[in-house]
C-alpha cells in the first residue's frame, strides 16, 4: 500500500481495479477559534465500504468486504482545504445495542496542543437517514448542521464534492465526541 491515504478509490496502484461504490471527495477545512485556517493537522478518516460495512477485526471474512477498499484514509492538513478522495459509505445496519446509521465518515484529528479531536461527518443528501441516525438525534438541533457535508457538485462524470468546515474550537465549534466505535 502507497504512503499516501488520501484517495482511497486507488488502494492498489498500478492495479486496474477499483471498490465498489460512487467515488466522492471529500473537502474541508480545518479552522480554529478565529475562524483562520490551522495547518499540520493529522487527519485520519475511517468509514464502511458502500455496502455499509466496516471492516475491524470483528468481520475479518465479512462476504460483503470489498477486497479493494479499507475504509481507512490518512492526510496532514495545510492552509488549503483538505481534499479526500473515496467512495461514498453506505448506512450501517443497527447491531450491538445501535440503532441504523445513516453513511458517515468518522474524522480523528491530531493537532498541537490537543490529543486527538473525534467527530463524524453526514453527507446532506442522506436526509432521511440523517434524521434517524442515534448520534445526529443525541445533539441538540441547532448543533447538527455542523456535521453535514454540503453537496457542491456532482458531475455526470466525475465524483460528487462534498465540502464542510470543521471549527476546532469557539463560536461555531464542531461536535467532538469521546472515541467512537463506528
Amino acid at each position: 500500500v502507497d504512503g499516501d491515504r488520501s484517495d482511497l478509490t486507488r488502494l492498489h496502484h498500478g492495479l486496474s481495479v477499483e471498490p465498489q461504490g460512487k467515488p466522492i471527495i471529500l473537502r474541508g477545512r480545518l479552522l480554529d477559534s478565529e475562524g483562520e485556517p490551522v495547518d499540520d493537522a493529522l487527519l485520519e478518516f475511517w468509514q464502511a465500504n458502500a455496502a455499509g460495512i466496516l471492516r475491524g477485526p470483528d468481520m475479518p471474512d465479512h462476504p460483503q468486504l470489498d477486497p479493494y477498499f479499507d475504509g481507512y484514509g490518512r492526510l496532514i492538513s495545510t492552509l488549503e482545504p483538505f481534499v479526500f478522495k473515496t467512495i461514498k459509505p453506505g448506512a450501517i445496519a443497527a447491531g450491538k445495542g445501535m440503532g441504523a446509521r445513516a453513511p458517515h465518515i468518522t474524522l480523528t484529528i491530531f493537532s498541537d496542543g490537543i490529543t486527538r479531536l473525534v467527530t463524524q461527518v453526514f453527507f446532506d443528501d442522506e436526509s432521511e437517514a440523517n434524521a434517524r441516525d442515534p448520534l445526529l438525534e443525541s445533539l441538540p438541533a441547532e448543533l447538527r448542521g455542523r456535521l453535514v457535508a454540503r453537496l457542491t457538485s456532482a458531475p455526470s462524470d466525475g465524483p460528487a464534492i462534498y465540502e464542510i468546515a470543521i471549527v476546532m474550537r469557539g463560536a461555531g465549534e464542531t461536535p467532538f465526541f469521546d472515541d467512537l466505535s463506528s
